[in-house]
């Protein structure tokens, strides 16, 4: 699979995780569960995008730097989503909030960068092998329990600050 699709496929899973979320439950060990798995695959594909997507973009430097803007962006909002406690009647809105800047960034990436504009080229070969690059990491990541307690310890953060 290229990298195309396999950003595109990931922004899937992220969309359908956000569905999940909007439909647990608050305050159940259900929703819980659909946090840590969107936080998990958020971070996962933040990386692949940081460490390998983008820097086979370089040539895009403006766009690139607008992305990197999008993700703090996101962060930002899901420091507060975090910090917001379930009883709070804020508290749908700021996930909600969260997960609409998401899922914004990923339609402006698929819109802007998928695929990148001129003087960016990727030959077939080299979307290719970036593709399984970005497959292989985000696996290598999912099956890691550094990168649980990476997650886990980076959401304690954003709850605090």
């Amino acid at each position: 699979m290229n990298a195309y699709d396999v950003l595109k496929e990931h922004h899937t899973l992220l969309r359908q995780l956000g569905t999940r979320l909007r439909e647990a439950p608050i305050g159940t060990s259900e929703r819980q569960k659909c946090i840590d798995d969107l936080l998990l695959e958020f971070d996962i594909h933040m990386r692949i995008e940081d460490d390998l997507y983008y820097p086979a973009l370089a040539a895009a430097s403006t766009l690139i730097a607008i992305a990197h803007a999008e993700h703090r962006q996101i962060y930002d909002q899901l420091a507060v989503a975090l910090r917001t406690s379930p009883k709070s009647p804020d508290y749908q809105a700021e996930w909600d909030s969260f997960l609409t800047v998401l899922e914004a960034h990923a339609d402006e990436e698929e819109r802007d960068l998928v695929p990148p504009p001129a003087p960016v080229s990727l030959s077939d070969e080299e979307l290719d092998r970036l593709g399984r690059e970005m497959t292989e990491r985000m696996e290598q990541l999912r099956g890691s329990t550094v990168e649980r307690l990476h997650v886990k310890g980076r959401a304690a953060l954003l709850r605090v600050f």
